[in-house]
């Protein structure tokens, strides 16, 4: 698993020490400068009182710690694949969160983004899908999809989720709860979503607008993904993620940071 470190750039101390001396010729010699630097000292990432960046052209710890760059895009949310999703951010949830998934079961999640918000897509393979259980519940076969808007926010408690830090379940249309975790409601998101059943499993698609911090190109956020994967008896069987690799799931500072490209835009090598 990645680490969850940054390192905080340290103005170098350098100690200059220049000697002159005269030998028999008269020849006037000068011993060479001696330097010592100090070495980056590392600190655990948005630490509660955070530091403030190095520079605004230098950039700061959201940039050293981004994990993920979100492509300028737009999609029909229309429980359907098309080209547009081509040039999407794309990761797979291949960490064992919580118990045994089965064997069988792989998710990918795919990001983009525009003026209109945030477009999510979930590819699920499973051979196994149970969606009977109670509204939210971890133990649907489901997505929980984790936001927040605000990079520098420092919480790790469910309780504390407030406007523009949410845990979304994406379950079915009947079964949903948006957001399971999260001040705003669902009254007051903007939000689209999509569902087909394939031969392979499930394909979802999510559209949310941020209210806190409007998107904008050079944004950052936090993000994570889970899937619940469920069964014939209505009971978990094990969780997948994608950069958390714990089942410590409300803490933010264990989301990736992720950064909002430009239209245009091409992540870093």
């Amino acid at each position: 698993m990645k680490k969850l470190t940054a390192l905080v750039l340290l103005a170098s101390l350098v100690f200059t020490f220049a000697a002159c001396s005269t030998d028999d010729s008269g020849v006037t010699t000068t011993t060479p400068a001696a330097t010592t630097t100090t070495k980056p000292t590392t600190t655990t990432k948005k630490p509660a009182d955070p530091l403030p960046p190095i520079s605004d052209d230098e950039g700061d710890w959201k940039e050293d710690l981004c994990e993920l760059y979100i492509p300028y895009g737009t999609a029909t949310i229309d429980g359907t694949k098309d080209d547009s999703w081509a040039n999407a951010a794309t990761v797979t949830l291949d960490k064992v969160k919580k118990d045994n998934p089965a064997a069988d079961t792989a998710v990918s999640a795919s990001v983009m983004w525009n003026e209109e918000g945030l477009f999510f897509l979930f590819e699920i393979t499973d051979s196994e899908i149970f969606q009977g259980g109670a509204v939210g519940d971890y133990n649907n076969d489901s997505i929980y999809l984790y936001v927040s808007e605000d990079p520098d926010a420092n919480i790790n408690d469910f309780n504390m989720f407030g406007s523009g830090i949410y845990q979304f379940a994406l379950i079915n249309e009947e079964l949903e709860m948006l957001p399971r975790k999260g001040a705003d409601g669902t009254t007051n998101l903007s939000i689209e979503r999509a569902y087909t059943v394939t031969d392979t499993g499930l394909l979802i698609e999510f559209k949310y607008k941020p209210v806190q911090n409007p998107v904008a190109a050079g944004n950052f956020l936090l993000l994570d993904y889970q899937y619940n994967d469920s069964g014939a008896s209505g009971t978990r069987k094990g969780g997948m993620g994608w950069y958390n690799g714990t089942d410590t799931n409300a803490d933010v500072m264990l989301w990736a940071v992720v950064k909002l490209l430009a239209q245009g835009e091409n992540a870093p090598a």
